[in-house]
């Protein structure tokens, strides 16, 4: 009888009312919600369309796909309740792509023709990028744009926009800034060459954090995540300062972009932890082989399992943070 009332007590709710409740909603309860009934879907698309109210920060969720689960289906492995979303996607089969990245909720895809596209997994738009002609080089295009225009210097790792410049991450260690705000591209040297894998990310620490990620090939030619080192790049002395651990905070490392997040405004997280993915670009020579995926405590660098025994086949798996922003390509 209790929850009859409950149940009826919501279903009276008025709309702004139950809208003000559904933005303290993780997406993948949000979209949940919206199944219940007609007047729960129209409060969940009414705050679709209006997202300056849905302010609900998102714990970030693993991506990927099984052959199992055929070939337009990916599933979505959510740490805040630590279950699993099936979600069919269009076409080209998420299962003939290779993920290049993710940010802010959007996916960049190549299919077998290595045609690129920006991909939103939630809300299912995606839009067609300027076929890609570069390799080891960055490249931007900004909205309208027809084809990519090329900066400087090769062989980088990873790129992250922060205060209004690029930083770009070299295989090498090299951290490089680029301004495209105006008519000529200015660069900057802010880092030189440092050792091993490097990554880079901004985030609620209010540094730009280099990530040096040490690991171990096994003879099955299987790649293990085994350290993580932190340094902060310190932009007025051009240098890089090593970093003890993250304390309060939660890294996210993969072919996503980088991320740093307070454990206490995600609790479901695990702080001083870095949550890692494969990164490695030859992982498409070893599409059947078990992923690097799991958590590693920086305190004592043990690691364990995000989800026991994922073996997850083709695309790599990825980073995700769910968003319902939609996109105009033509704006």
């Amino acid at each position: 009888m209790e929850t009859e009332t409950v149940v009826e007590t919501l279903l009276e709710l008025p709309l702004d009312v139950l809208m003000d409740i559904f933005s303290l909603l993780e997406l993948p309860d949000l979209i949940r919600a919206s199944s219940v009934c007609s007047f729960w879907r129209s409060a969940y698309s009414s705050l679709h369309s209006q997202l300056g109210q849905y302010k609900r920060p998102q714990t970030p969720c693993l991506l990927y796909a099984s052959e199992a689960d055929g070939e337009n289906v990916a599933s979505l492995y959510s740490l805040a309740e630590k279950r699993v979303y099936k979600l069919t996607l269009p076409d080209p089969p998420i299962r003939t792509r290779h993920l290049i990245g993710s940010s802010n909720g959007w996916l960049v895809t190549a299919d077998e023709k290595s045609e690129l596209h920006l991909f939103n997994p939630i809300t299912g738009q995606q839009i067609a990028l300027p076929s890609a002609i570069t390799k080891k080089y960055i490249s931007f295009a900004r909205v309208g744009d027809y084809k990519w225009t090329s900066l400087p210097g090769k062989n980088y790792k990873q790129c992250i926009h922060m205060d209004g410049l690029l930083y770009a991450f070299a295989e090498t260690g090299g951290v490089y800034a680029f301004d495209l705000t105006g008519p000529t591209i200015m660069s900057y040297i802010i880092a030189d060459e440092m050792e091993n894998y490097i990554s880079g990310t901004d985030g609620d620490m209010g540094d730009l954090l280099q990530v040096c990620r040490k690991s171990d090939v096994t003879e099955e030619l299987l790649v293990q995540t085994e350290k993580v080192l932190l340094y902060k790049a310190d932009m007025a002395a051009k240098k890089l300062v090593e970093v003890n651990g993250l304390h309060d905070h939660v890294l996210f490392l993969g072919r996503s972009q980088s991320q740093c997040l307070s454990a206490e405004a995600y609790p479901q997280l695990k702080k001083n932890c870095v949550y890692f993915t494969d990164d490695e670009i030859y992982v498409s020579h070893y599409k059947n082989n078990r992923r690097d995926i799991g958590i590693l405590n920086l305190g004592n660098d043990s690691t364990e399992e995000i989800v026991s025994q994922l073996w997850c086949n083709w695309p790599n798996p990825i980073w995700i943070t769910p968003n319902l922003t939609s996109m105009n390509a033509n704006s």
